[in-house]
């Protein structure tokens, strides 16, 4: 029993040692600083794109993607856990008998090696008047006596309690790391889209290297969705109102905005973000054989659209009521405007290279210029690739489709040889299509048609789609989560604050009284220390002596023998 009670101790004072706590604060210290630097649970083609294979399948072995769940990440953290825990256990008992009790005796020896110090010789006057007279002086302070033989001993303590601090901060320290346990192991953050009218019950999240799930125990419905924007087309503020439905009842509805979350049942409900819900959306498609035939198509966001006269796909991937972009040239003040509704798909079709378009609804403005409707395409799929095509004509002006396709045909039955036939063409193409009464824009009307007869017939498609209406429909973007250790981390983080201050400005003060006779007077020895804070308590001691003496003065009968130390200081 003897020998197992001996590597029991062994083992306690091994795992409550300071060099094994600090150790284990700096390994996790450098790992949360990795975590926070290097961004946790993101898209593995993300972190595949940003560092290659070598250092992704590295970085994936070792969890660095998700790494406060990895399992030697946790292993640590539980290892500190017991280290704080074993060290309160070892030291807490000391430390409170320490707080209770105060040795009162103090040696001629110890005494004469404390730096402050001072000692009087009196006469008519007795031990007791002598000692309440400083015990009335320091009454804030904490006072024992102790006689030996005719000397009188007294100890005065201010601030002994200091070392609560300790306490307090390792219990904390404790009371933190028990709170991100409880987050880690039953807490949880997921996302969940719900589109307007419609419920959810599930949320999504990333589980080390894949995608989790999770059931929640209640239903969110998205009743209505708003948002409102800055005159540039930002976004200024969004809001959901949602109802919360268990069991079949609706129990909770409430409008959240970011920042404002809503809670029910220990879950957290914040405004997260926003998208299309599956809007309807109505294109034109312009034929380009110079037959002038336009049609008319109906599909919603996310789905497929095939037309079936020429096959072709269109995948509706997004759709944005605003398009903020920036139409400042370089170098000069940056002017937001907003270019208006767009529609994002990948057009696919026999012998067609798949390419991403977005498809905008206004003609592109430029200082109250209009330069006609523009495209955009990515022949990589990549947003971040677009390029802009000038279509040239406007197509939300009839009129000229029209004047176009009528310009097409008459070309067709000129002389190429003759330079004048294009001008000749044109007029024609305008008198067909507006008579002789010409509108006011013709002229920017003919540069915008120009312009198109060197861009539209080399479109590798066999018609042009064009966003023409709308109706939109969003959805809310919603983060639940529920955090079980939030309120013990704030108990542990309030505790933590406390203790840092009991120990930063709370300082343990002594003061030793000897008092014994001398011939046929009393002699008074006075000493003090400080645990922290020297420069300030040399100021009280100081400033306490000075009223001593002054007390005193009737009494003395030679001058204070005073310590060198004392006296240089």
């Amino acid at each position: 029993m003897s020998q197992r009670s001996h590597f029991s101790r062994i083992i306690i004072n091994r795992l409550g040692s300071m060099p094994l706590a600090i150790t284990l604060l700096v390994v996790l210290a450098l790992a949360s600083v990795i975590g926070t630097v290097l961004q946790q649970n993101q898209s593995q083609q993300d972190y595949l794109q940003q560092f290659g294979p070598l250092w992704y399948w590295l970085f994936r072995s070792l969890g660095m993607f998700d790494m406060y769940h990895t399992w030697w990440f946790l292993t640590l953290l539980g290892f500190l856990m017991v280290s704080l825990s074993f060290c309160l256990w070892r030291n807490v008992p000391r430390i409170l008998k320490q707080t209770r009790t105060r040795k009162v005796y103090i040696s001629d020896r110890a005494f004469s090696h404390i730096t402050h110090q001072q000692s009087w010789l009196l006469r008519d006057v007795s031990a007791e008047s002598l000692t309440d007279n400083i015990k009335n002086r320091l009454k804030d302070w904490e006072w024992r006596s102790e006689q030996r033989g005719d000397t009188l001993y007294l100890r005065g303590d201010n601030g002994r309690k200091h070392k609560l601090g300790y306490i307090a901060v390792h219990s904390a320290m404790l009371v933190i790391l028990i709170g991100g346990w409880l987050s880690v192991h039953f807490g949880f953050r997921g996302d969940m889209s719900v589109v307007e009218g419609t419920s959810e019950h599930g949320i999504s999240f990333t589980e080390g290297t894949g995608v989790g799930h999770l059931d929640m125990p209640f239903e969110v419905r998205c009743n209505e969705f708003s948002i409102d924007f800055y005159p540039n087309g930002m976004p200024s503020e969004f809001r959901s109102n949602l109802t919360v439905i268990d069991q079949g009842k609706e129990v909770l509805t409430s409008d959240i905005i970011v920042n404002e979350p809503l809670y029910y049942k220990g879950v957290r409900i914040y405004q997260a973000s926003f998208g299309d819900g599956g809007s309807d959306v109505k294109l034109k498609l312009y034929k380009l054989d110079g037959s002038g035939t336009v049609r008319d198509a109906s599909t919603q966001v996310y789905q497929t659209y095939k037309d079936e006269e020429t096959g072709i796909t269109m995948e509706i991937t997004d759709f944005r009521p605003h398009n903020v972009e920036n139409m400042a040239e370089a170098g000069h003040v940056k002017d937001f405007q907003d270019m208006g509704p767009s529609l994002d798909f990948i057009i696919r079709g026999e012998g067609l290279k798949p390419v991403k378009v977005r498809s905008f609804l206004n003609a592109f403005e430029l200082n109250d210029d209009n330069r006609g409707s523009i495209m955009m395409i990515s022949t990589t799929g990549d947003k971040q690739d677009f390029q802009s095509v000038a279509l040239g004509i406007d197509f939300s002006d009839p009129q000229e489709w029209a004047l176009y396709n009528a310009f097409i045909r008459e070309l067709i039955q000129t002389d190429p040889n003759d330079k004048s036939a294009k001008m000749v063409a044109f007029k024609a193409a305008m008198t067909e299509v507006f008579g002789d009464k010409r509108p006011d824009n013709f002229q920017a009307m003919a540069v915008r048609v120009l312009q198109a007869t060197q861009v539209l017939p080399r479109m590798p498609w066999p018609f042009l789609p064009v966003l023409e209406d709308y109706e939109q429909k969003y959805y809310t973007g919603l983060q639940l989560a529920r955090d079980p250790g939030m309120n013990v981390v704030w108990i542990g983080s309030a505790l933590l604050v406390m203790g840092l201050c009991i120990m930063l400005y709370i300082s343990h003060r002594k003061l030793w009284l000897i008092v014994r006779p001398e011939q046929g007077a009393l002699r008074l020895s006075m000493a003090g220390i400080s645990n922290r804070n020297p420069l300030n308590f040399n100021r009280e001691f100081h400033t306490l002596l000075s009223q001593m003496e002054d007390d005193l003065r009737p009494h003395l009968t030679a001058v204070p023998n005073a310590s060198p130390q004392s006296e240089s200081k």
